[in-house]
């Protein structure tokens, strides 16, 4: 290993920096405002009803067609749960108590007589349910949650119906209904506040189409959001500190004395996708033109490193360390490299706190290492489920 000769004296920023504060995101007891569901039914029925025609031309136009044997046909539009109108009103409260419901269902129909359309409109048919809910006394109305999910509407034909309604067209509606019985109430829970995971999933060309269960709750992803916590977070900052680095490995490693700049904070709220740092490396040696040496010209070993991503951070005594990988700056030109950043404090020695740069080729070769810099350190740990919950898993 070739040994190159330290720098003398130290650099003193000015003004002198002082330590990036911790933002904690421990857990803590909080209130919260919900909806608690006292009942929840879902079920179906099927009505069936005759309803005259609304239209005076088109009655006589279908009596007409009937009387002379035509074929008329009543084709049915596709109803959106959306615009069927619903409500509900408590008979009894109690548990269970009764409840009355009253359904409009607005389906629009069509009437052709030998395949040619004569004339559309809209029947609003009604149906009514009684069921049985729990509904404790102060429940009301306006407790009830009510929807249709689905709703099939068909037609059988055109029947003759009595005077004076004339022509009838009987409807058969199935309807999927959603019955909740809601309340707000306040809770006390232990939780701690989530923040957002980065943006980095790609989108896909095609996008698949899945036919989700409008009754079940979508699942969460859990190897995406939400992300799990960090359990400790750190702050390091490093103004050109004195370095003894070394570049390379084996007997052909060079051993260059320069200043570390370095500026991180991870973890930051215990939360990975709160996490960012920066490095440079000033090589002292090298004047401002490339010096002689026996072997050529004294090269500059300068360079900057910026993370790209930020894999993992695992967590030790008083110590944190931070693997992913990122661009080393050299004389302008971007190479991609796997680093190693640890940041630690309590030390014993002439550093008690400061951090260690390690950086890898893709051959997974250490090319740098920065070797224990100085720099002013905070540190905690981060309070998780399993801390207070006698260790169990999260």
């Amino acid at each position: 290993m070739k040994k190159r000769k330290q720098i003398r004296g130290s650099q003193t920023p000015t003004p002198t920096p002082t330590s990036i504060p911790l933002d904690t995101n421990d857990l803590a007891p909080e209130c919260i405002r919900v909806d608690k569901v006292y009942d929840w039914v879902f079920f179906a029925n099927k009505y069936e009803n005759k309803n005259f025609i609304p239209d005076e031309a088109c009655r006589a136009a279908v009596s007409a067609a009937l009387a002379a044997g035509q074929r008329v046909e009543v084709q049915t539009a596709p109803v959106d749960p959306a615009d069927v109108s619903v409500s509900g009103s408590i008979i009894e409260n109690g548990n269970p108590g009764k409840v009355l419901i009253v359904w409009t269902v607005p389906v629009d129909v069509t009437i052709l007589i030998d395949g040619v359309a004569e004339c559309s409109f809209t029947i609003r048919t009604q149906f009514t349910d009684e069921i049985m809910l729990c509904v404790p006394t102060g429940i009301t109305n306006d407790n009830l949650n009510i929807r249709a999910t689905q709703v099939i509407a068909t037609s059988g034909g055109v029947l003759m119906g009595p005077d004076p309604f004339g022509p009838m067209i009987p409807l058969k509606v199935v309807l999927c209904k959603d019955v909740q019985v809601e309340y707000p109430v306040k809770l006390e829970v232990l939780a701690k506040f989530c923040f957002p995971r980065p943006n980095n999933i790609p989108v896909p060309e095609e996008r698949l189409q899945c036919d989700l269960s409008l009754l079940e709750f979508p699942r969460q992803c859990p190897g995406l959001f939400p992300v799990d916590n960090c359990e400790c977070q750190a702050t390091a900052l490093a103004r050109n500190e004195d370095t003894l680095a070394t570049f390379g490995s084996g007997a052909t490693a060079d051993v260059v004395t320069g200043l570390s700049t370095l500026r991180a904070e991870i973890c930051q709220e215990c939360s990975l996708a709160d996490s960012t740092w920066s490095y440079s490396f000033t090589d002292t040696e090298v004047g401002p033109t490339p010096a002689p040496t026996g072997t050529g010209f004294q090269p500059d070993f300068s360079f900057t490193f910026d993370p790209s991503s930020i894999d993992s951070v695992t967590c030790g005594e008083e110590a944190l360390t931070a693997v992913g990988e990122g661009i080393r700056y050299f004389d302008g030109a971007p190479e991609q490299l796997f680093y190693e950043l640890q940041i630690f404090t309590g030390l014993l020695g002439p550093i008690s706190e400061g951090f260690r740069l390690i950086l890898r080729n893709t051959a997974n070769v250490v090319i740098f290492d920065s070797g224990v810099v100085e720099a002013l350190v905070e540190f905690g740990e981060c309070d998780t489920f399993a801390d207070l919950l006698g260790g169990l898993d999260d």
